[in-house]
Protein backbone atom coordinates (compact mmCIF):
# COMPACT_ATOMS: atom_id res chain seq x y z
CA UNK A 1 0.00 0.00 0.00
CA UNK A 2 1.35 3.67 -0.50
CA UNK A 3 2.80 5.07 2.36
CA UNK A 4 2.24 8.92 1.57
CA UNK A 5 5.96 9.38 2.49
CA UNK A 6 7.63 7.57 -0.87
CA UNK A 7 7.72 8.16 -4.81
CA UNK A 8 9.55 6.72 -8.07
CA UNK A 9 12.60 7.86 -9.75
CA UNK A 10 14.64 7.53 -12.32
CA UNK A 11 18.37 5.93 -12.01
CA UNK A 12 21.30 6.10 -15.13
CA UNK A 13 23.56 3.29 -16.16
CA UNK A 14 25.70 4.09 -13.03
CA UNK A 15 22.66 4.06 -10.57
CA UNK A 16 23.07 7.52 -10.63
CA UNK A 17 20.21 9.47 -10.11
CA UNK A 18 18.84 11.73 -12.70
CA UNK A 19 18.42 15.11 -11.79
CA UNK A 20 15.97 16.79 -13.35
CA UNK A 21 13.52 13.66 -13.49
CA UNK A 22 14.20 13.47 -10.09
CA UNK A 23 13.25 17.22 -8.89
CA UNK A 24 10.02 16.53 -11.43
CA UNK A 25 9.00 13.66 -10.14
CA UNK A 26 9.36 14.99 -6.63
CA UNK A 27 7.39 17.90 -7.21
CA UNK A 28 4.74 15.81 -8.61
CA UNK A 29 4.77 13.46 -5.53
CA UNK A 30 4.92 16.17 -2.88
CA UNK A 31 4.00 19.25 -4.56
CA UNK A 32 1.38 18.39 -6.62
CA UNK A 33 0.15 15.74 -4.42
CA UNK A 34 -0.08 12.82 -7.24
CA UNK A 35 0.07 9.31 -6.18
CA UNK A 36 2.97 7.30 -5.36
CA UNK A 37 1.69 4.85 -8.53
CA UNK A 38 1.31 8.08 -10.81
CA UNK A 39 5.12 8.44 -10.11
CA UNK A 40 6.02 5.27 -10.64
CA UNK A 41 4.55 5.12 -14.42
CA UNK A 42 5.80 8.42 -14.78
CA UNK A 43 9.40 7.30 -14.34
CA UNK A 44 8.95 4.38 -16.32
CA UNK A 45 8.30 5.83 -19.49
CA UNK A 46 11.01 9.02 -18.89
CA UNK A 47 13.44 5.83 -18.18
CA UNK A 48 12.40 4.72 -21.87
CA UNK A 49 13.13 8.01 -23.36
CA UNK A 50 16.13 8.23 -21.89
CA UNK A 51 17.30 4.80 -22.69
CA UNK A 52 15.90 5.27 -26.38
CA UNK A 53 18.18 8.78 -26.10
CA UNK A 54 21.33 6.43 -24.87
CA UNK A 55 20.97 3.88 -27.55
CA UNK A 56 20.47 6.69 -30.28
CA UNK A 57 23.35 8.97 -29.47
CA UNK A 58 20.97 11.65 -28.62
CA UNK A 59 20.85 14.54 -25.47
CA UNK A 60 17.36 14.17 -24.08
CA UNK A 61 16.71 17.63 -24.52
CA UNK A 62 17.64 18.37 -27.98
CA UNK A 63 15.69 15.00 -28.51
CA UNK A 64 12.79 16.23 -28.75
CA UNK A 65 12.79 17.18 -32.01
CA UNK A 66 12.98 13.33 -33.21
CA UNK A 67 9.67 12.82 -31.35
CA UNK A 68 8.44 10.83 -34.09
CA UNK A 69 11.14 8.24 -34.14
CA UNK A 70 10.93 7.81 -30.02
CA UNK A 71 6.81 7.14 -31.00
CA UNK A 72 8.14 4.20 -33.72
CA UNK A 73 11.36 3.38 -31.65
CA UNK A 74 8.47 2.24 -28.53
CA UNK A 75 5.58 1.00 -30.82
CA UNK A 76 8.07 -1.62 -32.39
CA UNK A 77 11.07 -2.14 -29.96
CA UNK A 78 10.36 -4.71 -27.28
CA UNK A 79 12.18 -5.23 -24.41
CA UNK A 80 14.52 -7.80 -22.96
CA UNK A 81 14.40 -9.08 -19.62
CA UNK A 82 17.28 -7.38 -18.85
CA UNK A 83 15.79 -3.82 -19.94
CA UNK A 84 17.64 -3.20 -22.95
CA UNK A 85 15.41 -3.22 -26.40
CA UNK A 86 15.96 -6.46 -28.40
CA UNK A 87 18.69 -6.24 -30.76
CA UNK A 88 16.41 -7.35 -33.81
CA UNK A 89 13.74 -4.84 -34.64
CA UNK A 90 10.75 -4.70 -36.33
CA UNK A 91 9.19 -1.82 -38.25
CA UNK A 92 6.02 -0.69 -39.55
CA UNK A 93 3.78 -3.99 -40.61
CA UNK A 94 4.84 -5.96 -37.72
CA UNK A 95 2.99 -6.45 -34.46
CA UNK A 96 3.60 -3.58 -32.51
CA UNK A 97 5.65 -4.25 -29.32
CA UNK A 98 3.56 -1.59 -26.93
CA UNK A 99 0.04 -0.73 -27.49
CA UNK A 100 -1.48 2.80 -28.57
CA UNK A 101 -2.78 3.09 -24.72
CA UNK A 102 1.13 2.38 -23.54
CA UNK A 103 2.92 4.60 -25.90
CA UNK A 104 0.82 7.28 -25.43
CA UNK A 105 1.21 7.02 -21.27
CA UNK A 106 5.23 6.95 -22.26
CA UNK A 107 4.51 10.42 -24.19
CA UNK A 108 2.77 12.13 -21.36
CA UNK A 109 5.35 11.50 -18.91
CA UNK A 110 7.97 12.59 -21.48
CA UNK A 111 6.04 16.13 -22.22
CA UNK A 112 5.59 16.38 -18.78
CA UNK A 113 9.45 16.08 -18.09
CA UNK A 114 10.52 18.10 -20.66
CA UNK A 115 8.17 20.72 -19.70
CA UNK A 116 9.35 20.73 -16.26
CA UNK A 117 12.51 20.87 -17.57
CA UNK A 118 12.13 23.87 -19.58
CA UNK A 119 10.54 25.42 -16.57
CA UNK A 120 13.43 25.52 -14.30
CA UNK A 121 16.30 26.17 -16.94
CA UNK A 122 17.40 22.65 -18.01
CA UNK A 123 15.78 22.45 -21.51
CA UNK A 124 15.62 25.46 -24.05
CA UNK A 125 12.35 27.24 -24.67
CA UNK A 126 12.30 25.73 -28.09
CA UNK A 127 11.29 22.17 -26.96
CA UNK A 128 7.79 23.68 -26.19
CA UNK A 129 7.47 23.67 -29.85
CA UNK A 130 8.87 20.45 -30.42
CA UNK A 131 6.47 18.75 -27.93
CA UNK A 132 3.09 21.16 -28.66
CA UNK A 133 1.43 21.67 -31.03
CA UNK A 134 1.56 25.91 -30.31
CA UNK A 135 -1.38 27.86 -32.78
CA UNK A 136 -2.11 30.97 -33.20
CA UNK A 137 -5.18 32.28 -34.49
CA UNK A 138 -4.29 32.86 -38.17
CA UNK A 139 -6.54 29.89 -39.13
CA UNK A 140 -9.25 30.96 -37.20
CA UNK A 141 -12.36 32.82 -39.32
CA UNK A 142 -12.58 36.23 -39.62
CA UNK A 143 -15.47 36.83 -37.27
CA UNK A 144 -14.09 34.67 -34.67
CA UNK A 145 -10.97 36.71 -33.96
CA UNK A 146 -12.60 39.89 -33.99
CA UNK A 147 -15.18 39.05 -31.83
CA UNK A 148 -12.72 37.94 -29.44
CA UNK A 149 -10.65 41.33 -30.05
CA UNK A 150 -13.92 43.10 -29.22
CA UNK A 151 -14.60 41.24 -26.02
CA UNK A 152 -10.94 41.80 -24.98
CA UNK A 153 -11.69 45.79 -25.52
CA UNK A 154 -14.49 46.26 -23.65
Amino acid sequence: MPSGVRYWTVVDDDFEVVWVADQWLRFLRFGRSRAELTTKAYAEGVALYLLWCRITGRQWPQAARDMGLFMVWLKYTPSTPDGEPASVVLGPGAEPARKERRINGVLIAVRGLLSYAVSVGEAPRSVLGQIYELADNRDLPLDVTTCRARRAVW
